[in-house]
């Protein structure tokens, strides 16, 4: 392609126009659906604003139960596929339907298949309660438990 003088073509001119225009509108869409699935052009609010001193501190945890045994399951792709944040993000949605914990049980157990499957998947957070800046306890808080049927 030959250029004159330096300039672009109507055809460049669009077609980067195009792309600039499907940029920002996906970073606003990303901006107000708070979607984070669209990093890095996600709404990142993470990192919006700051801890009050003497507040709290949460972060989701799972916690399985086999028999009378309680263990804490981690979070990640060699334990139940995904990561505490992804699963933080969705936390409203497994809320709402306990079943979802359903296939992390799954994902457990196949990770684990010398152990015997899971009866029961709880999600939880720990919270840990500041005071002035400190931590000054913790405690678990369930929010939410599957149960396996059958």
């Amino acid at each position: 392609m030959q250029l004159n003088g330096g300039q672009l073509g109507p055809i460049s001119r669009a077609w980067r126009l195009l792309a600039t225009l499907l940029g920002i509108m996906t970073l606003l869409a990303a901006q107000f659906m708070h979607a984070n699935d669209l990093f890095p052009l996600g709404a990142l609010d993470q990192f919006a604003t700051g801890t009050d001193p003497d507040g709290e501190v949460t972060a989701a945890c799972l916690q399985g139960q086999r028999g009378q045994e309680t263990l804490d399951i981690p979070f990640g792709r060699d334990s139940v596929g995904v990561r505490r944040a992804e699963f933080e993000n969705q936390l409203p949605a497994v809320q709402a339907d306990p079943a979802l914990l359903r296939p992390l049980a799954e994902a457990y157990d196949e990770a684990h298949p010398d152990l015997p499957p899971l009866d029961a998947l709880t999600a939880c957070e720990h919270v840990t309660h500041l005071r002035h800046g400190a931590p000054s306890g913790t405690e678990v808080v369930t929010l939410v438990r599957w149960e396996r049927q059958g």
